[in-house]
């Protein structure tokens, strides 16, 4: 018989049979060890996963924009608006802050600016 023959068995330590496989207890303990190693290796990233969800889910809204919209020129133009319009009331609500901290400001001093 050759040596390469498939059907040739040898004895493990173990006990058990080459020809037959492996028996449940080495499959469960490699399926073990497979877990641990790729739970190892693989570490979690948090603050990466949800920047990369916020950015999937920007996209699925441009492309459902875009479908809205009828094309993506259209959908950029809408977005181009609405960042516009929220810039407009930041400005203004930057504006309101300010002015109501420089009244405070001349409250609180007596009237009198120090600058």
């Amino acid at each position: 018989m050759p040596w390469w023959n498939p059907r040739q068995t040898h004895a493990h330590a173990d006990g058990h049979d080459a020809a037959h496989g492996p028996t449940d207890a080495d499959v469960r303990r490699a399926y073990e060890r497979g877990r641990r190693d790729e739970r190892a290796r693989r570490k979690g990233r948090p603050f990466l996963s949800l920047v990369v969800f916020l950015v999937a889910l920007l996209g699925v809204g441009m492309m459902y924009l875009a479908a809205h919209e009828g094309s993506f020129a259209r959908g950029g133009q809408v977005v181009d608006h609405k960042i516009a319009a929220a810039a407009d009331r930041a400005r203004l609500a930057s504006q309101d802050a300010m002015s109501a901290a420089q009244t405070a400001k001349q409250d609180v001093t007596g009237g009198s600016t120090g600058s």
